[in-house]
């Protein structure tokens, strides 16, 4: 009977890894919308241009965020793919 749980255990745990490194990822987005906001915000407070500068650093800190997300889910994943079929072939 043990045995029967452990494999429901073991996927229970992947769930729970795979779901947290995805929420991981969204928070990095979404910090990295926030902060670069911030700093365009207060960039534009000292030259007096607030909502320009404040929405030109958010929309650069979507790009950093997208580009970090795609780099953690893609090019990754193929550089593991490609490890994992190097050692099989």
């Amino acid at each position: 009977m043990p045995e029967e749980g452990k494999p429901a255990e073991e996927s229970r745990r992947d769930v729970i890894r795979v779901s947290s490194q995805f929420l991981g990822f969204g928070m990095t987005f979404a910090a990295s919308v926030a902060l670069f906001g911030w700093i365009g915000f207060k960039v534009g407070t000292f030259i007096e241009a607030e909502s320009p500068l404040t929405i030109l650093g958010a929309l650069f800190g979507g790009a950093v965020g997208f580009y970090s997300l795609y780099a953690h889910v893609v090019i990754r994943s193929r550089e593991e793919q490609g490890h994992e079929e190097g050692d099989k072939g």
